[in-house]
């Protein structure tokens, strides 16, 4: 009899982390079908990328435990603030990227939208349409005055 419970027991534990997998795959399809939409421009599509990915790294798919509970932390915050807004996170780590003499600003016009990078003194103005572009071109504004 005892036996029989045992192996109920674990059925049970085995069914709720296929369920909870279930629920975690549901609940991130439908995540993904919120932030992609239709028409993205190139210049945001490299952004968005970055942040789909550090949120989903920063979410666990539910495991069992040794102890057979499935557990997440969906829930959970890094600090007491909570975490920032996606995109005013991925322009904070674009503009360390670039380094302290740099302003960046995302800009949007109808369907186009591209990023400018400006020296704090004024003296360098670029633009690109996606991040990769923009870093580049201030790399090699950066070697040329290093020259």
């Amino acid at each position: 009899m005892a036996r029989k419970q045992k192996s109920s027991a674990q059925a049970a534990d085995a069914n709720g982390d296929e369920q909870a997998l279930a629920d975690y795959q549901k609940e991130l399809a439908h995540y993904l079908q919120e932030r992609i939409k239709p028409g993205l421009n190139a210049g945001a599509i490299a952004m968005l990328t970055r942040s789909i990915a550090r949120d989903i790294a920063e979410q666990e798919a539910p495991a069992a435990p040794d102890d057979g509970e499935a557990t997440t932390d969906r829930g959970a915050q890094t600090n007491g603030d909570g975490p920032a807004p996606d995109f005013e996170a991925d322009m904070h780590d674009l503009q360390a990227e670039l380094g302290p003499d740099w302003i960046l600003r995302f800009s949007v016009h109808g369907q186009n939208g591209w990023l400018t990078a400006e020296k704090h003194d004024a003296s360098q103005h670029v633009e690109a349409p996606d991040a990769e572009g923009l870093v580049k071109m201030v790399n090699a504004v950066n070697e040329n005055a290093a020259r």
